[in-house]
C-alpha cells in the first residue's frame, strides 16, 4: 500500500488509484538525467581546463619559461645588431674619413649574411620557427662582426703608416667649454640665415659661447690667413697639409698671425660677435681639398661613440644658423 498512489475525484467523492507505468516512470527520470548530464559535463570542463597532473604542470611552466627566455634572447640579438650598425656608421663616417680610406659599401657590409640553404634541414624538421629565426639572426650578426673586424684591421694598418697625417687631422673640438646644449646649427645644405632672412647652405657648425672664450687649433698646421671679413668678421684659416684646412670665424680677437706654425690645442683667438652674426659664437669649418665637409666627422679625439651620435642629432635638429 505504501507504494500505491491515489488522486481524489470530487465527482465521486472518492480516491482513485494511479497506475505507475514504465512511461510515467521514465518521464519522471528525464529531468534528473538531464541535470546529471549537465553537472557531469561541467565537472569535465573544469577538470580539463584547470586541472593538470604534476608532470603536465611542470611541462607547461617549462614551456612558458622557454618562451620568456627566447624573447629576451631575441631582444639582446636586436640590441647587439643595432650597436654593430652604429659602429659601422662610425667606421665609415669617422675612422675611414680621418685616415682617407674609402668607406665600405652596403654590399661589403652585408657579405656573408642572408641565404636560406643552410636552414632547409631545420625548416623541414619539427624545430619551432622562433628557434630557426634566432639561428638566422645570430649567423647574420657573426657575419657582420667579421666584416667589422676586418675593417678595423685594415684601419690599424693605415694608422701605423700615416702617423704624421693623424697629427695634422682636425681631431678636437676647437672651443674650451663646449657642451651639447651650446651647439647651434650643424653642417647642412639648407639653413635659415637670421640676418639675411633667407635659406642657404651652412658649411660648418656653430658653437654658442661667451665673448672671450678660447678657441683652439684643431690640429698642427700653418696659419694661412688671419683677416677681417664682411661676413665672417675676424676669421682665421689654418692649413694642416694633406689637403685639409680649418676655418674659425666671428672672433673678437686674434692670437696668431699669417704664416705662424701652430700645434693642436694652441689658442688661435677668442669667441666674438663680429661680421654677420646673430650672437656670440664660433663658426667652425673643415675643408678637404677645397670642399667643405661636416666637422663632426673629425671630433674623434673628444667624443665617445654615444657623444658623437648626440652631437650629430643636436646639430641636425637646429634649423636656424647663427650667421
Amino acid at each position: 500500500m505504501a507504494n500505491n498512489k491515489y488522486i481524489y475525484d470530487p465527482e465521486t467523492l472518492s480516491y482513485i488509484p494511479v497506475e505507475n507505468t514504465l512511461k510515467s516512470k521514465l518521464k519522471k527520470l528525464v529531468p534528473y538525467a538531464i541535470g546529471g548530464g549537465l553537472f557531469g559535463l561541467g565537472i569535465y570542463i573544469v577538470t580539463a581546463v584547470f586541472y593538470f597532473t604534476p608532470k603536465e604542470k611542470l611541462q607547461a611552466q617549462q614551456i612558458k619559461d622557454m618562451k620568456s627566455r627566447q624573447a629576451i634572447f631575441i631582444e639582446r640579438l636586436n640590441e647587439a645588431d643595432k650597436e654593430l650598425d652604429e659602429l659601422a656608421v662610425l667606421d665609415d663616417s669617422l675612422y675611414r674619413t680621418m685616415l682617407g680610406v674609402i668607406p665600405l659599401d652596403s654590399t661589403q657590409r652585408m657579405a656573408g649574411t642572408g641565404g636560406s640553404n643552410s636552414y632547409e634541414e631545420m625548416i623541414n624538421s619539427d624545430i619551432p620557427s622562433e628557434i630557426i629565426d634566432s639561428y638566422k639572426m645570430l649567423d647574420n650578426l657573426v657575419a657582420k662582426m667579421n666584416v667589422q673586424k676586418s675593417s678595423y684591421s685594415e684601419l690599424f694598418k693605415e694608422a701605423t703608416i700615416n702617423v704624421n697625417r693623424l697629427q695634422h687631422l682636425p681631431a678636437i673640438i676647437p672651443i674650451s667649454n663646449w657642451d651639447l646644449k651650446y651647439i647651434g646649427s650643424g653642417f647642412a645644405p639648407r639653413r635659415f640665415h637670421p640676418i639675411l632672412k633667407r635659406w642657404r647652405q651652412h658649411e660648418g657648425i656653430d658653437f654658442i659661447a661667451n665673448v672671450g672664450t678660447k678657441i683652439f687649433a684643431a690640429a698642427d698646421g700653418v696659419v694661412s690667413s688671419a683677416r677681417l671679413s664682411d661676413s665672417f668678421g675676424r676669421v682665421v684659416e689654418i692649413d694642416h697639409g694633406f689637403g685639409i684646412t680649418t676655418l674659425y670665424a666671428h672672433m673678437s680677437k686674434f692670437e696668431v698671425k699669417q704664416g705662424q706654425k701652430v700645434k693642436r690645442g694652441e689658442v688661435v683667438g677668442y669667441v666674438g660677435n663680429t661680421g654677420l652674426s646673430a650672437g656670440p659664437h664660433l663658426h667652425y669649418e673643415v675643408h678637404v681639398h677645397g670642399k667643405e665637409v661636416d666637422p663632426v666627422n673629425y671630433f674623434f679625439k673628444d667624443l665617445t661613440a654615444q657623444e658623437y651620435r648626440a652631437v650629430v642629432e643636436k646639430a641636425q635638429s637646429v634649423e636656424t644658423c647663427m650667421e
